[in-house]
């Protein structure tokens, strides 16, 4: 049986970036997962999809230079400000994992289980190994969330934006949109443009949009409104340059910190192509939900207690993601059983260990202990060499 000190799982931004991190510092590892493999089927959906955040502030991280998202935009003639388009950041990804991380291994984790003082990880073509450290740095391919009612639907009229395939199903067909952040918005203007005829359902009063910020700005701005890969402002070039700092707070301040920072909003680039084009219900939530002769039928209640009916063909829920361990079934039933806890996340040291000795998680299963900063790819290089530095 081979053996093998580190075995991380998911080869995205966060497991590419740890995995470049851990090889410069001599330390051998096995990297299991398709190579922006989440990203990939988000950006094939639909045409014209973004990335919500700066490029300057979604590079992979790796300690050799030249392997940041600007190096690879600006040879080619991209956009390295913003909007970059979300396919050219799969593309620079995979571009980064054949030159920095090549030894990645395709092939899915069906099993982690502790083994002595080591841990057995079992593959999904029957291989097995030993490990003695387990990185988790799946992202948000296990945590899409359809609350209820929604959830209680069959799964043929529902589906999270997270999982639509391709829009153009949806062609000619009545679809209603839940949620008022990028990717509920995002679904409804790629519905619109594909021939969908869609609807916004929010519970926010309205929507909110971002305000373009332009990359020349005169000194008095760059001061009192600093431009980080976390957005502008001062909280903004707190959180990313000492971000480590929130993980000191006690659990509960942090916790509602993470969950009060950045509220739902859409991308500037993306209001023209919703705003006086979809019908938005603001201000309503879904009470209930059932299928109907055309579909769906939702219940909507206001704040005031008032009702309206919507009638669909399909319903898209962009209801965003919740960290849970418990859905991440690769983990033994007894692992995930010890694994501490903040409300479903795990509960990390600041080295990003949880309470299993030799057990990390990384990105957005990470943010609750250490801050919004780590549900977005700029968290990676703090998180890699925090890691690499304990494993090492």
């Amino acid at each position: 049986m081979s053996r093998s000190p580190v075995a991380i799982i998911g080869a995205g931004p966060y497991g590419l970036s740890l995995a470049a991190h851990l090889t410069h510092r001599g330390v051998d590892n096995r990297v299991f997962g398709r190579p922006m493999a989440f990203w990939a089927q988000i950006a094939a959906a639909g045409k014209e999809r973004y990335l919500k955040s700066f490029c300057f502030g979604t590079s992979i991280s790796t300690p050799v230079p030249g392997f940041r998202f600007a190096d690879y935009n600006l040879p080619r003639g991209l956009e390295a400000f913003e909007p970059c388009s979300m396919a050219n950041f799969v593309d620079y990804g995979r571009w980064f994992q054949k030159a920095q991380v090549p030894w990645v291994e395709p092939e899915d984790v069906v099993g982690v289980e502790a083994d002595g003082e080591d841990y057995r990880i079992s593959l999904q073509g029957g291989a097995d190994f030993k490990a003695s450290g387990v990185v988790v740095a799946t992202g948000l391919a296990n945590f899409a969330v359809i609350p209820k009612p929604l959830a209680d639907l069959p799964p043929t009229l529902v589906t999270h934006s997270s999982r639509v395939d391709d829009f153009r199903i949806f062609t000619g067909r009545s679809v209603a949109v839940v949620g008022a952040g990028q990717s509920a918005l995002e679904a409804a203007a790629l519905l619109l443009e594909v021939g969908a005829r869609p609807q916004v359902v929010a519970r926010e009063e309205k929507i909110l949009w971002h305000t373009r910020v332009r990359a020349q700005r005169s000194l008095w701005r760059k001061i009192r409104s600093p431009i980080t890969g976390l957005g502008t402002g001062p909280k903004a070039w707190a959180l990313t340059n000492f971000p480590g700092l929130v993980h000191h707070m006690p659990d509960p301040w942090r916790i509602e910190f993470v969950r009060r920072h950045l509220p739902p909003e859409g991308a500037w680039w993306l209001r023209p192509r919703v705003e006086d084009k979809i019908k938005i219900h603001a201000g309503v939530a879904v009470a209930d939900a059932r299928p109907s002769a055309g579909g769906v039928e939702l219940r909507l209640r206001g704040k005031d207690g008032a009702e309206t009916r919507v009638e669909c063909e399909h319903v898209i829920a962009g209801t965003g993601y919740r960290v849970d361990v418990d859905r991440l079934d690769f983990l033994s039933p007894d692992i995930r059983a010890r694994v501490g806890r903040l409300q479903g996340s795990p509960k990390l040291n600041g080295a990003f260990e949880s309470t299993v000795r030799g057990l990390y998680f990384v990105g957005p299963a990470s943010a609750l202990s250490f801050g919004p900063l780590f549900r977005f790819v700029i968290g990676a290089e703090y998180t890699s060499r925090t890691v690499a530095g304990k494993l090492a």
